[in-house]
């Protein structure tokens, strides 16, 4: 793709050269979108492993998984799924897609099943 059409996405929370890295292609309207996952799937690893040596929280909320952007954008486009919806959460059916979606295709960032 051409340089001229390429663009990044940043956050606060996430380092500039580890945002999700796109570009478009204005010739065939091709499009492509990349990040580097590798520290989301280290955190996930990181919860699990604390919540193994700590226990489960009694009586309150549990985290799912550890879900970066450029998965959330995935599991919308693939699944109709937008995590970003503030009302998404308040769905149990939700929930459950979202939860049988990670354990198939991205197992490596789920904390608790």
């Amino acid at each position: 793709m051409s340089k001229e059409t390429d663009f990044k996405f940043r956050s606060a929370t996430v380092e500039a050269n580890k945002g999700i890295q796109a570009g478009f292609d204005l010739e065939s309207g091709d499009w492509q979108a990349t990040q580097d996952i590798t520290q989301y799937k280290e955190q996930a690893k990181e919860d699990r492993d604390r919540q193994e040596y700590f226990g489960h929280t009694k009586g309150g909320y549990r985290k799912m998984a550890t879900i970066p952007d450029i998965v959330a954008i995935k599991i919308l486009q693939d699944h109709h799924l937008d995590l970003h919806d503030p009302s998404f959460m308040q769905d149990p059916n939700n929930l459950k897609k979202l939860k049988t979606i990670l354990l198939s295709e991205y197992r490596d960032l789920v904390v608790n099943t």
